[in-house]
């Protein structure tokens, strides 16, 4: 079992993925066997132990009117046993909009509403709680269930814990373990949060009283004003201490579980008002006992009568207790099962003294509840899923079988896992007081009756007439639907092996008859320890190899201490033998309480019959790594929230369990040799997305090893003789590739070659050229030749299984909404399908494809860029997915190509019925969405779907492997949009390399045939390196090239691969585009060109909308937030991001932030993934919420940031330019126009750098109102506004507003710096458009030397560039064309420089009538020139009144001294690089062409300093322009 599992949900969503039927004899149907004989009940005398018996205890009647006598009980209602768990049992969770990604959260403190309707709460109201075992895992439950639940309605809980001053503790007094020991716990920490830290802080001073005091004393240690509290005071004692060691010696067991509780019912007998008492025993007695039926009764002793056990056990002398202990040993297993034993029959032969004693009209019995539990487990549902605490229950064992030790029997995996979770143990032990009732004198003690095998089988055994007290509760897995040991297993160690580098057999290998088979098999060859001893030492290196250490975190990671795993392994040693028993537990008073509670809204048991285990035991598993093996801070669980999935590791056995999963046996291979293959084609493959540029063409080492291995892969998918292949159903959503198609397939190409749109680009070649039709038709099919696509049925199944296996190489996760595939696949039924993922990387259009593989939707054929075919590994896995290569610019591509391309496009939509494509040109640089780009491929498509150019989908002469009918009929066509959200993206490094330098980043195959052409004459390897590289072949960056990469390659990490280094994926889907309906509604005299760019922006704008975001950007965003001051304090860090979490939910947001996870964890886990060793600088020794974080001033480290953090941007979009609208409009006072006036102006100013999906009046209204609302603008009179955020009166919030603004400060001072860049049009009449953008990064190096701007991500020329853009769509400047503008030999000077002569010149554009601008609304229009631009540029740069008075006399001619700071280029003295080329220009075309020479001389005056010391990201050393040739 490989799979991630999904947090508990909601009853009835879904079945649970595993459950066992134990209908025959555990289920709700085991009643006791009729008749009672009562045991002979003399008085009681208990050795040292005075009994009180006074008679002026007075009884106090429960406030719950006692049940009339029970008949024999009917079965629990049926819809128990297919309940679903999905939250919490309690079904409190916000609105569903506000959760989205988040796990549901348990309500923390119910309203006073909701407490009405609670039988348990109404019972506990006022009341006071002694509470005993408080520090430990039962106890520690019980408190937080109680203070979680009753908060302040509760009258006290008294925690009894042992003084320091007691010899055998020495950890502070009680007040201070409190502190230390339970306020200091995770679940406790998360229950402030959730209840409100004030309400939390209160009900913990206020109701929460630690009593110094210990249960082996005899007076219990309490002082005398302890003492008259409590028996004033208390009404309900909660029992839950007991010594923690199964081999105790036995006295000293004795004093604690025997003695300890005697004191205590001595202690209730004296409480004035006692109402209950609550005894924790174990299920777990006798390990001699057959298998079969346990009563919820007590069963004899064995080896003589309690009373007279318990008095001879207290007279022993210390060198008599090892005998009697052997004695002891022959019939239970330990001292810890004999104790908990003696002390059941000793409190039965209390009740029955106290029966006597108020038959004789003494003091009235009050209620007394037995809860016997066997293993208890981690928290299900509270306090926090897989919460647990110590090594006790099962909690040693899936600690140590998670580290490879043997605990489980190797031939108990078939048999049921009994094990119970604590937060459903802590409701019955709760709601057993509550329940509870006086006996009165008329009862029958609960000892065992002997029942024939036939009264067993008849079970449920009829519930006797008169009443068995005390009640015995015996809660286990009976009361459950159990899983087996084996799938306990599988669950355990999916998780280990997905979080660590520990190294678990399967359950198929684990599991076997023969013991020394196991041993041979699997943990000799791994190194494991396959016994408990040598513990210590293999846990030690387990914790050693993790994977996810890190330095981040305001929390201790220490390892588990050695006492900690000795007592790990003696308690699994001390179950060992319990385990191999097939017990059924009767449960009938388990039953019973669950049918009363079921209306409680807070305490219902019924939702826990439905628990998915396999869920549980993966949140166990990492319960069991964070709070005992103490992995260092920032693990994440790897279950899933609610209504999400895992593409890679499905819950839904339909999903998880495709052919691709399944290991393909090779005829020639052995399964080592595929093992390896695999892993060298995953290597070669990573390093190719890593590194674009280490595939070498030329390298035929690599090249023969990735074909040889890739070739033998097909081979042995395409002779697999399992037939699996061929199933019919699943053939069915592959489309043609479920075909027997022939090699040439073709039906298709005689379509395509008769589409009329490639008939009538043939007759107009014809018509024009005179080319006889025979080639002109030949040329057509060559074109349709290299496009089309050629994959084959077994080539899909093995590039899935690949793809599989790259994917969780590279991610932990790929997590998509259930709800949102559920209506996709509804919308898409009956229509033909185009994918359109968003565009961030190389794996878009793959992770696409591989999702509907995964979850059987239509298999998409891929339309690929040209460029994609050239790329060695990745072309190879693009091709047998299906993929055709199209020439994407229209501008270089024939009428011809684009005719057969769209008729191919229409043949394959049609025949196929799905596609796959992208809009944007190329892959985002900065982790922003792109506009979409103008090639004619949504053209095609909806010419395909609205128009007929062909007949129906073609009849291949072909063969069907399954009888499909073929449609008659076209069918409507719909665009799928599909934003996916990377946490990290393998490119990264490269495309920061990109935008820093301005790389044509040419592939490999370019580079080798520009070298052959370069090269004439052929020359053997040795001798093809040249000496000296001609001026045409050099890169046409011009600047320095980045020594991130020389960093990087010295990283001793390199070379290795870590699985899911690059975290999760998100999958969001839009709602589809219905291409009919969209033209059904367009208007008539839209034409295509426009109705596609209409389907265009919609397509984006649910991109937009499909958005989820991780809290990966949040963290990104705030550590770069902290540049302003010089850093920001880790503290400061996780306020900031929680505050995002909330703005983000509260909008509606997906964010992937469950509910139990706290900001430390979050925050430590996205700075490993932010690689914040190298990225940030944490300063001190330790960190701690006071440590100030700073980012590294590097420019690649802050574009690798402000990539994470960009996702964020679109979504914030319109808070952050609300943002610095407030801050650039007025100081104390602002109106409605200034605000909106700056609103507009930087929308217009932005037009295309971003995706606006929203009205820009209407958003404003809504940001207006918002900010009324929060009283950040308070309304002094109409339209005019009066600040009250600011840093004096109300830094929180100023300082939320400033965290937004900084969201596009940086993207506002790129624009600024272009716009200051374009002050060289003031000296030239124009200037390359190719140019501008690293003229601009050059002034940004200049002013972030001149501490004009802290924001490095102005470096990015991908940011300068758009800033052009969005000038020339503006108007400010206009795009000529150079050979209407240069001479021939300007021309030639500027190819010589790497600008060719297809590349547009800029100049300055006259600008329109501003009378008209203002009619238009139009703001922009209304500037001047570039320079009034660049000054209301500035004025938004700095918002508050100090920046602008600190700034105003430094920056307000920063245009005119970036104009005069080039001018030193233009008018250097010295011969020009023209004239030193014997050519004479003009004075306008010298300046620019030494413009240009001038910052290629720089760019290459970086590579001749590679070897220095000095590190050329530090921009003060890295722009020096060389001002003569």
């Amino acid at each position: 079992m490989s799979l991630e599992q999904e947090q508990p949900t909601v009853p009835g969503d879904n079945e649970p993925i595993i459950a066992v039927d134990n209908t025959d004899k555990t289920g709700d149907n085991n009643d006791p066997p009729p008749g009672i004989s009562t045991p002979d009940t003399p008085k009681m005398i208990i050795p040292t132990i005075v009994i009180n018996q006074g008679d002026d205890n007075s009884y106090t009647q429960p406030l719950m009117s006692p049940s009339p006598p029970s008949s024999p009980e009917t079965p629990a209602p049926t819809s128990d046993d297919s309940v679903e768990l999905v939250s919490s049992p309690e079904e409190h969770r916000p609105p569903e909009e506000h959760v989205a990604v988040a796990g549901s959260p348990v309500e923390p403190s119910p309203e006073p509403t909701v407490l009405q309707l609670s039988p348990v709460a109404e019972f506990y109201r006022g009341k006071t709680i002694l509470l005993t075992g408080a520090t430990g895992f039962v106890g520690k439950a019980v408190l937080w269930k109680l203070v979680q639940s009753f908060g302040p309605s509760l009258g006290k809980v008294y925690l009894l814990i042992r003084n320091g001053s007691n010899k055998r503790s020495k950890i502070g007094r009680p007040a201070d373990r409190i502190k230390s020991e339970i306020l200091s716990n995770r679940a406790f920490l998360a229950l402030r949060t959730s209840m409100g830290e004030a309400t939390f802080d209160s009900v913990m001073k206020d109701k929460v009283v630690p009593i110094a005091g210990d249960i082996i004393s005899p007076d219990l240690s309490l002082s005398e004003q302890d003492r008259e509290t409590i028996l004033k005071e208390v009404q309900v004692v909660i029992h839950c201490a007991a010594t923690l060691d199964y081999h105790e010696r036995l006295d000293l067991a004795l004093e604690t579980n025997t003695l300890g509780t005697l004191r205590l019912m001595d202690l209730a007998d004296e409480c004035e008002n006692m109402l209950s008492f609550v005894h924790m025993s174990v299920s777990y007695f006798n390990a001699n006992m057959p298998d079969g039926y346990v009563q919820e009764r007590v069963y004899p002793m064995e080896i003589g009568d309690p009373e007279e056990l318990l008095n001879e056990i207290v007279g022993l002398e210390l060198q008599d207790i090892p005998k009697m202990t052997q004695r002891i040993m022959a019939s239970y297993p330990n001292t810890y099962t004999f104790t908990k034993f003696l002390t059941e029959h000793l409190i039965l032969k209390r009740v029955d003294y106290n029966r006597v004693e108020e038959a004789q009209g003494g003091k009235k019995q009050w209620p007394v509840a037995i809860v016997r539990a066997t293993q208890v487990g981690a928290g299900a549902f509270e306090p926090l899923p897989g919460w647990v605490d110590g090594v006790t229950g099962a909690n040693g064992a899936v600690f140590l079988m998670g580290h490879g030790i043997q605990v489980l029997q190797t031939d108990i995996g078939h048999m049921p896992a009994d094990i119970i979770p604590v937060d459903y143990l802590a409701r019955i032990v709760i709601s057993s007081a509550s329940v509870a009732r006086s006996p009165g004198t008329r009862f029958l003690l609960p000892y065992n009756e002997i029942i024939t095998e036939e009264d067993e089988m008849a079970s449920p055994l009829p519930q006797p007439i008169v009443p068995c007290f005390p009640v015995i509760y015996q809660v286990s897995g009976s009361s459950l639907k159990m899983a087996t040991w084996r799938e306990v297993y599988e669950a355990v160690r999916h998780y280990w092996i997905r979080n660590t580098k520990i190294t678990l057999p399967t359950g198929q290998e684990y599991f076997v008859n023969n013991r020394a088979l196991l041993k041979a098999r699997f943990f000799m060859k791994n190194h494991l320890s396959n016994s408990l001893s040598s513990v210590t030492t293999t846990i030690s290196s387990n914790n050693n190899n993790g994977n996810t250490a890190n330095q981040y975190g305001t929390r201790g990671t220490s390892k588990p201490t050695s006492r900690t795993i000795e007592l790990a392994s003696r308690i699994v040693e001390a179950n060992q033998q319990f385990l191999r028993h097939r017990w059924v537990f009767d449960h009938q008073n388990v039953r019973m309480m669950t049918q009363q509670l079921e209306g409680d809204p807070i305490f219902r048991l019924s939702p826990f019959k439905g628990i998915d285990w396999t869920s549980y035991m993966v949140n166990y598993s990492y319960g069991a790594h964070i709070y005992i093996a103490q992995c260092p801070l920032g693990l994440r669980n790897i279950v899933v929230p609610l209504r999400w999935d895992c593409a890679l590791y499905s819950k839904h056995d339909a999903i998880r369990e495709s052919i691709i999963e399944r290991q393909i046996e090779s005829v020639v291979f052995s399964l080592s040799d595929i093992q390896k293959r695999t892993e060298r084609m995953l290597v070669q493959l990573i390093e190719t997305l890593e590194k674009p540029g280490s595939y070498d063409p030329r390298d035929k080492k690599r090249n023969e090893e990735w074909i040889n291995d890739f070739d033998a892969s097909l081979d042995d998918w395409c002779h697999d003789d399992s037939q699996i292949l061929r199933d019919a159903k699943l053939a069915a959503q592959l489309g043609r590739w479920g075909k027997v198609l022939g090699e040439n397939d073709e039906a298709i190409k005689v379509v395509v070659l008769n589409d009329k749109r490639v008939r009538d680009s043939v007759e107009q070649i014809i018509g024009s050229s005179g080319v006889p039709q025979q080639t002109v038709v030949g040329e057509a099919f060559k074109i349709l030749q290299r496009m089309r696509e050629r994959t084959q049925l077994p080539y899909i199944w093995f590039a899935g299984a690949f793809l599989d296996s790259l994917f969780k190489r590279l991610f932990s996760s790929i997590r998509i909404q259930e709800d949102e595939m559920i209506k996709l696949k509804e919308q898409i039924r009956g229509k033909n399908v185009v994918y359109i993922p968003v565009s961030k990387t190389l794996l878009d259009q793959l992770l696409v494809w591989y999702i509907c593989l995964r979850y059987h939707l239509p298999m998409p054929a891929i339309i690929c860029d040209e460029a994609l075919a050239l790329l060695g590994p990745i072309s190879d896995i693009f091709r047998i997915a299906g993929a055709y290569f199209v020439r994407r610019d229209q501008n270089t591509r024939s009428p011809l190509n684009t005719a057969v391309t769209a008729a191919y496009t229409e043949a394959l939509l049609h025949d196929h019925g799905a596609l796959s494509m992208l809009i944007e040109k190329t892959r985002s640089r900065t982790g922003r969405l792109h506009n979409a780009y103008t090639d004619g491929l949504i053209d095609m498509v909806l010419d395909a779907s609205l128009e007929k150019h062909q007949p129906s989908a073609p009849s291949s002469p072909t063969v069907y492997r399954n009888s499909l009918p073929q449609p008659k009929v076209r069918k409507d066509t719909v665009f799928v949009p599909i934003n996916i959200t990377y946490e990290k993206i393998p490119e990264l490094h490269m495309l920061i390399d990109q935008v820093l330098d301005q790389k044509h980043h040419q592939s490999p195959q370019q580079q080798a045939q520009q070298q052959q052409q370069q090269q004439p004459k052929p020359q053997k390897p040795s001798e093809s390196a040249p000496t000296r590289k001609s001026t045409l072949s050099r890169s046409t960056s011009f600047l320095r090239p980045s020594a991130s990469v020389a960093g990087r390659a010295a990283n001793k990490d390199n070379g290795t691969l870590e699985n899911g280094k690059y975290g999760r994926v998100y999958i969001g889907i839009g709602d589809v585009v219905d291409t009919k309906k969209m033209a059904d509604e367009r208007e008539d005299e839209q034409d295509m060109r426009e109705f596609a760019n209409i389907v265009a922006g919609t397509i984006q704008k649910r991109h937009h909308e499909a958005t989820v975001v991780s809290p990966v950007a949040l963290v990104a965003a705030v550590v770069l937030f902290g540049r302003s001051s010089n850093g920001i304090a880790m503290g400061s860090i996780y306020e900031h991001v929680s505050w995002f979490r909330d703005e983000l939910k509260s909008k509606g947001i997906p964010l992937d932030w469950q509910d139990d996870e706290d900001a430390d964890t979050v925050v430590a886990y996205a700075m490993n993934l932010l690689e914040g060793r190298q990225n940030v600088i944490i300063e001190g020794k330790r960190v701690t919420e006071y440590s100030n974080v700073r980012v590294v001033e590097h420019a690649d480290n802050v574009m690798a940031l402000s990539y994470m953090a960009n996702s964020l941007v679109e979504i914030l979009l319109p808070d952050a330019l609300f943002a610095i609208s407030y801050f650039s409009t007025g100081a104390e006072k602002v109106s409605r126009h200034e605000l909106y006036e700056s609103f507009k102006f930087l929308i217009q100013l932005f037009k295309d750098e971003f995706i606006y999906p929203w009205n820009q009046e209407e958003k404003f209204e809504h940001l207006l109102n918002l900010f009324k609302q929060k009283q950040i603008l308070m309304e002094v009179n109409t339209n005019t506004f009066e600040k009250k955020a600011t840093l004096e009166k109300d830094p929180a919030t100023y300082t939320h507003i400033c965290l937004l603004a900084s969201l596009l400060y940086p993207t506002l001072d790129a624009y600024w710096i272009t716009s200051c860049s374009l002050s060289a049009l003031r000296d030239l009449p124009y200037m390359p458009r190719k140019i501008v953008p690293v003229l601009a990064q050059w002034i940004a190096a200049h002013l972030i030397n001149g501490r004009r701007t802290i924001y490095r991500e102005v470096l990015s020329t991908e940011a300068s560039q758009n800033a052009v853009d969005n000038f020339l769509a503006i108007g400010f400047i206009k795009a000529v064309h150079p050979k209407t503008q240069l001479s021939p030999d300007a021309q030639i000077l500027l190819l010589e420089l790497g600008v060719t002569t297809n590349e547009d010149l800029v100049m300055v554009a006259a600008r329109r009538n501003q009378d008209q601008a203002e009619n238009n609304d139009d703001i922009l229009g209304r500037l001047e020139d570039i320079a009034s631009l660049c000054h209301n540029i500035e004025k938004h740069r700095f918002g508050t009144t100090a920046q602008l008075e600190a700034y105003r006399n430094s920056n307000a001619q920063v245009f005119d001294k970036c104009q005069n700071q080039i001018r030193t280029i233009l008018r250097a003295g010295g011969e020009s690089y023209a004239a030193s080329h014997g050519m004479e220009l003009s004075k306008d075309e010298d300046q620019m062409i030494q413009l240009v020479y001038s910052l290629k001389t720089s760019a290459s005056g970086s590579e001749h300093t590679g070897s220095s010391s000095r590190n050329p990201r530090r921009v003060s050393q890295a722009y020096n322009l060389l001002q003569s040739p």
